[in-house]
């Protein structure tokens, strides 16, 4: 089932995002991508200007049956967590939801992009493994 994001918003966001790329590319200016900021306080101290996924944003398709999800980088974990509860389904791990105390970006929420390049999720089953192994396509 399609979950209501258009082409012409993707193609809207996907621009936008080309041409911050280009831009800092052309003026040597780092960039550092930047889901919900909630891992902002984890590592190394964030550098560069934001390059964010919030517009990149949404569940493209869900297919209960057949227990697949496709959902872009900038898509909220609560979003996603909570469409799959409707159909009594849940994630194979559990992506830890970091509170907003630990980020400056004001109203922070975890988002899938996040979870998958961070790889800090906690396995719910005992023999699980990680979100890279269950996310093959993002």
């Amino acid at each position: 089932m399609n979950r209501g994001v258009t082409i012409d918003a993707m193609e809207n966001a996907l621009h936008h995002v080309m041409d911050q790329v280009r831009s800092a590319y052309s003026q040597r200016r780092p960039l550092r991508i930047q889901g919900g900021g909630t891992k902002d306080f984890y590592g190394q101290p964030v550098q560069g200007e934001a390059l964010s996924t919030q517009g990149l944003s949404g569940i493209v398709s869900y297919e209960p049956s057949e227990l697949v999800i496709t959902a872009l980088a900038g898509t909220p974990l609560p979003e996603i967590e909570d469409t799959l509860a409707q159909s009594g389904q849940y994630l194979a791990f559990e992506p830890p939801h970091f509170l907003e105390d630990n980020t400056t970006t004001p109203n922070a929420t975890s988002t899938l992009g996040g979870m998958v390049a961070a790889g800090v999720e906690l396995a719910c089953l005992l023999y699980t493994s990680d979100a890279a192994d269950d996310t093959p396509c993002v």
